[in-house]
């Protein structure tokens, strides 16, 4: 932005004035266009919030945003945003040329997108372009939760100061999880509100039900080497360590090296999942510094679900040991019954014709053919939890269904691994919270929280290459999921050809994921966890090969059916 001379700081000033009716005091915000010139809409807006509504109200709420630093800047915006939705129909009652200029002012902004929506990692630029694409009467093609977050924000012009004070802190309560709004500090009394909203590299926090991410407007946002950017990589504020610092300090210190890790990205974040990361960890955290209240808050609700999850088992312990016993006793029968027999060279059994000189000249008494079953220690399992927040309501009965069916493996002897996989700013974690040698780890399985969003197909995909590695012929991936594929970052089908990572796009990714693994030699089932409504995506993406835990007393009895179907076609 050019620089503000004081010929245009007195045209703002005044343009505030004029529309507010008031005259001789300092506004807190003032507008101004690239070119460093007063915009006179966006001034006549500010004008009219001091003339319809308590202003030093509105203050305080402006000044409690200063608690949260860097992302104060968004939720001015956000804020700002609200109020030219309600103050607009009041100020042209008065000014009729007031369509006019703000019909110009949207135009203006929305050729500085390309007339296309900003990618919606930058939360508040995308709905100020929504915003503004609806006042040239075009609905924006959007996220359906940043519309829902829009339409909130679309405050109603018939409401008073009270009552758009209180409807923000409850927007901002709801979408960012913001809880203290007392004043902190005051804020300097010169702030740019512009037309380049992000010039000044504001932090956006999005929260919603799939997670919180923080991205920044790349500088040269509205110049037209920003068309340049590839709208699949994910520009944020942190650089590429920061952001796995971040990550990191979130879900846990990375299992493999950064060398190895970007060995695993290029191999298996391809196609589908281009400009993905991969964050494998075991849950284990280095001393860590929180950086924002929002983080105190999301450990201290992650600390409190894990005791959740345990006390939840510990009502049930004695149904619980019952169910683990009935699904081992399930287990051990299945496997008995249907892998095939080997035939084995034995002291017992069939004499050999063939092998009976060894027992003359060798003293080798092995010269008899018996068949013996295919042993525990070929056959593996894995269980895959789907960790998104879409799971948020059932943490602590998904913990304990993962629990009694490796409880129940560890008792047959049966190597079991236990993961989970959630989506964050590009990255999907994935969390191992037992291992086949450690049955001893079961209990971290109560560790288990839902984050973010949920990319299944990148998810499973992982979990397949670590199944690859194991030294197990016969291998089984049990998925704990909704069934409910959806992540920021969308799928590249070539040029001009994305689409979001969700519904049909999601579900058809994730199903190819399960063919592969299949085809590699791996059994997948699917114990569905979500809702009647989405049953036909689970057997989009599983066929037949899904079952819904009707009750807990079922849990022993459905799984033992899974596995029996599986190890039948072994």
């Amino acid at each position: 932005m050019n620089e503000v001379t004081e010929l245009q700081k007195k045209r703002a000033v005044n343009t505030i004035w004029n529309t507010a009716d008031a005259y001789g005091f300092q506004p807190d915000f003032k507008a101004y266009d690239s070119d460093g010139n007063a915009e006179i809409y966006l001034n006549c807006i500010i004008g009219g919030v001091y003339r319809y509504y308590d202003y030093p109200k509105l203050a305080e709420l402006f000044s409690a945003f200063s608690r949260y630093e860097d992302d104060a800047d968004t939720y001015e915006g956000l804020l700002w945003l609200g109020l030219e939705n309600a103050v607009y129909p009041r100020l042209l009652k008065e000014r009729p040329v007031l369509e006019s200029l703000r019909r110009d002012y949207a135009k203006r902004l929305v050729s500085m997108f390309g007339n296309t929506a900003p990618d919606d990692y930058y939360l508040l630029d995308c709905l100020t372009f929504g915003h503004y694409l609806r006042v040239l009467g075009t609905e924006p093609e959007i996220s359906r939760y940043d519309k829902r977050l829009l339409d909130e924000l679309e405050f109603s012009s018939d409401l008073n100061t009270d009552e758009i004070i209180s409807l923000s802190k409850e927007l901002l309560q709801k979408w960012f999880r913001i809880t203290n709004f007392e004043k902190r500090k005051e804020r300097n009394p010169f702030v740019l509100f512009t037309i380049k909203h992000r010039n000044r590299r504001a932090k956006a926090v999005r929260l919603h039900k799939y997670g919180i991410s923080f991205f920044e407007q790349p500088k040269n946002f509205g110049t037209q080497a920003n068309d340049s950017l590839n709208k699949f990589d994910v520009k944020t504020k942190l650089t590429e360590e920061e952001m796995q610092a971040f990550i990191a300090g979130k879900f846990g210190k990375p299992i493999y090296s950064k060398t190895k890790t970007a060995e695993l990205e290029r191999q298996l974040c391809s196609g589908n999942h281009s400009f993905c990361h991969l964050h494998f960890t075991r849950g284990e955290y280095a001393p860590e510094t929180i950086r924002s209240s929002f983080e105190a808050y999301k450990k201290e609700e992650e600390a409190k679900q894990r005791l959740r999850n345990r006390k939840y088992y510990k009502d049930r312990y004695t149904v619980s040991r019952a169910a683990i016993a009935k699904l081992s006793g399930a287990i051990q029968n299945s496997v008995l019954l249907h892998l095939q027999p080997t035939p084995v060279i034995a002291d017992t059994g069939l004499l050999c014709g063939a092998k009976t000189w060894r027992a003359q000249y060798l003293n080798d008494n092995r010269i008899f053919i018996r068949n013996d079953q295919d042993n525990l220690g070929d056959f593996c399992v894995d269980i895959l939890l789907d960790a998104s927040t879409s799971q948020e309501k059932r943490q602590d009965i998904v913990s304990y269904q993962a629990f009694i069916i490796a409880e129940a493996l560890t008792r047959c002897n049966v190597p079991c691994r236990v993961s989970s996989f959630c989506s964050m700013s590009s990255y999907t974690i994935m969390h191992i919270f037992r291992e086949y040698n450690s049955p001893q780890d079961n209990e971290k399985i109560f560790d288990f929280v839902s984050n973010g969003s949920n990319r299944d197909g990148l998810g499973i995909r992982a979990e397949h290459y670590l199944m690859n590695l194991s030294p197990y012929e016969h291998k089984l991936l049990i998925i704990l999921s909704d069934v409910k594929p959806n992540d920021s970052v969308k799928i590249d089908y070539g040029p001009d050809r994305v689409a979001y990572y969700e519904n049909e796009a999601g579900l058809n990714d994730t199903a190819v994921e399960v063919r592969r693994a299949r085809s590699d030699g791996i059994a997948v089932v699917c114990v569905f966890t979500g809702e009647d409504r989405d049953i036909p995506s689970a057997r989009l993406v599983y066929g037949h090969d899904f079952a819904r835990i009707a009750s807990l007393e079922r849990l022993s009895d459905t799984v033992a059916m899974l596995i029996q179907n599986q190890l039948r076609m072994l």
